[in-house]
């Protein structure tokens, strides 16, 4: 009988860690954290072409405060998305995946479904 009250103070002790290892495991993941991004690989000539298209046609966005762009970030949802543009798709069927905005002066590649950015061009590529 003497055994039981050690096991009775275990199980109050789990008892009492089992909302702190719970709420651990559930917290919403930072946007600001780059995560897993796809792979992306575009030559010089490309990038400077995806660069030059996007950044004529889309409207450029500030960041919104606490975001700073990254690969891997999530962008947050008042940055507009558009589908990337038919030409680069003809001459890219790789990018045909990916939307595009321009945060900063910076043209963003990002995963529609998920908003992960996948590549980042400034105007100096």
């Amino acid at each position: 009988m003497r055994r039981s009250p050690p096991i009775l103070m275990l199980a109050a002790v789990l008892a009492l860690a089992a909302p702190t290892l719970v709420t651990a495991q559930t917290t919403p993941q930072d946007t600001q954290n780059p995560g897993p991004a796809p792979r992306v690989n575009f030559t010089d000539a490309q990038r400077h072409t995806i660069y030059q298209s996007v950044s004529r046609t889309q409207k450029n966005h500030a960041a919104p405060t606490g975001f700073r762009v990254s690969i891997g970030a999530t962008l947050p949802a008042g940055v507009d998305l558009a589908p990337m543009p038919d030409t680069l798709v003809t001459l890219m069927p790789e990018a045909k995946p990916f939307a595009v905005a321009m945060v900063e002066k910076q043209v963003v590649l990002v995963e529609p479904e998920s908003r992960r950015v996948a590549l980042v061009i400034t105007s100096e590529e």
